[in-house]
């Protein structure tokens, strides 16, 4: 695990690659064509972060989550579209492989995701499926030797561009949820998959997908972890992904205080730069107590995550801190900028309109706080009903 020194050369060193390749030119660019940039997850790569979840047998370096969350934040800083790929094929599918996957489908996937040449979209959500899990109906029929695949997913970032969609099926009918989940990691180009774009306020880079299977039929070879025990792989999975997702949050947070900061310290009004007018300069005041806050708290969690032990409740707040801090500092960030913030060239109206999805993503912000609530009287706080 990095310690403090290693941490600040990580981030520096990824500073100065996204600098290079990804200004706000550069990204509200790759938005207007809805271009995913290939090029800058082969960097990524270069610079040895796509392995953060796993071994160096398989080409990574060790799971490591705090610099994993550093990665995402510092991405979430330049663009939520390469964070969301990131976090989707690194955190969520990578560690789910890793921790899970057969030892075959270990050595198949692991070494493309740390080369940088396997992108993974994950699908879980479904039209009448969100937060309640008891609701999914895209199904998993098991045969052999294959499992073929029917129904419907929704809100999939980034699968018509991935090579795996890591698919959350219902293998039973006899439970509603232990024992009647699976996760098959679907080849994304297999027969009988459609894959349809959505139009979305933000990100547009990584477009965010329905996916439609219909006699979808993948080896059994894929399915990771046991029939029926996805339930377990989730937990940990949610767990993982809304630490990362409360740190990009704090990407946004940070990337609005920087921006908002110096836009302050340069405009002038009535004689004076504007940071020494207290109304503005309460509002920096307010968006770098969120930051640190919110930091504090990612950095908790991520250090629970590395124990191994149970995190529910530590990913549940690190979660919504950060992603909460996320839509304030865009706010504040919009404010301080006043008519500027409007205009692209800025970036701050791209935080704006990229922050509030945090919220609501890796369950929203109301379920994790029921859950934290349940927590404080003896319940689970993972999903309590799932039981």
């Amino acid at each position: 695990m990095a310690d403090d020194v290693e941490l600040r050369d990580l981030r520096n060193a990824l500073r100065g690659y996204l600098s290079r390749i990804a200004s706000d030119a550069d990204v509200a660019r790759w938005d207007r064509a809805e271009r995913f940039p290939d090029e800058v997850l082969g960097g990524l790569a270069a610079l040895g972060v796509t392995g953060l979840t796993f071994d160096e047998r398989y080409g990574g370096v060790g799971p490591d989550y705090r610099a994993l969350c550093v990665v995402v934040e510092e991405l979430a800083r330049v663009s939520g579209a390469l964070a969301w790929v990131y976090l989707t094929t690194v955190s969520v599918a990578g560690r789910a492989v890793a921790r899970y996957g057969s030892a075959d489908l270990r050595a198949r996937i692991l070494p493309q995701i740390a080369a940088g040449d396997l992108r993974v979209s994950v699908a879980l959500t479904e039209p009448e499926a969100g937060s309640d899990l008891g609701a999914l109906r895209t199904t998993g029929a098991l045969d052999s030797d294959s499992v073929v695949i029917n129904g419907q997913k929704v809100f999939t970032t980034g699968a018509d561009t991935a090579g795996r969609i890591l698919t959350l099926v219902r293998t039973s009918a006899q439970a509603r949820f232990r024992g009647a989940l699976t996760f098959v990691l679907v080849p994304a180009d297999a027969d009988g998959i459609e894959v349809r774009p959505l139009d979305k306020m933000a990100g547009q880079a990584a477009h965010t997908c329905e996916v439609f299977y219909t006699d979808v039929r993948v080896p059994r070879t894929e399915i990771v972890g046991d029939v029926g025990g996805a339930l377990d792989i989730l937990f940990a999975a949610l767990d993982s992904e809304r630490v990362c997702t409360g740190a990009m949050g704090l990407g946004i947070a940070q990337g609005a205080l920087d921006k908002a900061r110096a836009y302050a310290c340069e405009r002038k009004q009535f004689g004076k730069a504007i940071v020494e007018h207290q109304a503005i300069a309460h509002l920096l005041a307010d968006m770098v107590i969120s930051v640190d806050s919110a930091r504090l708290l990612i950095e908790r969690a991520a250090d629970k995550l590395q124990s191994g032990a149970p995190c529910g409740h530590e990913s549940a707040v690190a979660k919504i801190a950060g992603s909460e801090a996320g839509t304030s500092c865009a706010n504040g960030g919009m404010q301080i900028l006043g008519g500027y913030s409007y205009m692209t060239e800025y970036g701050m109206e791209r935080y704006w309109r990229e922050s509030k999805l945090y919220e609501i993503a890796a369950g929203t912000n109301q379920i994790l706080r029921d859950s934290i609530a349940k927590s404080l009287v003896g319940q689970s706080v993972r999903y309590r009903h799932c039981n």
